[in-house]
């Protein structure tokens, strides 16, 4: 089985860029990363073995979760303002 490692995820979602996410996640969370965000499957991830290449993926995944995050915000606000009372202004239909 593998070692346990604690992961600050605060420090992940918010580092400048992949290759740092890169160093301090290890491979098995790195492929995780590439599994769930950019799906690709596990065994074509585990056989990433070129740094530079394993980089740029972390870095496009950092890149597709920066959206997906964005777009969660946008969906949020508009939810909200969906939410608020109509005005009290009076308009001709």
């Amino acid at each position: 089985m593998s070692k346990d490692k604690t992961v600050d995820v605060e420090d992940t979602a918010s580092s400048g860029s992949a290759a740092d996410s890169a160093g301090k996640l290890d491979r098995q969370e790195q492929n995780w990363k590439l599994m769930t965000v950019l799906q690709i499957p596990w065994h074509h991830a585990n056989r990433i073995e070129d740094k530079s290449d394993r980089d740029f993926l972390l870095t496009k995944a950092k890149e597709v979760e920066g959206f997906l995050q964005m777009q969660q915000q946008q969906q949020m606000q508009q939810m909200q303002q969906e939410q608020r009372p109509p005005s009290s202004i009076i308009t001709p239909n």
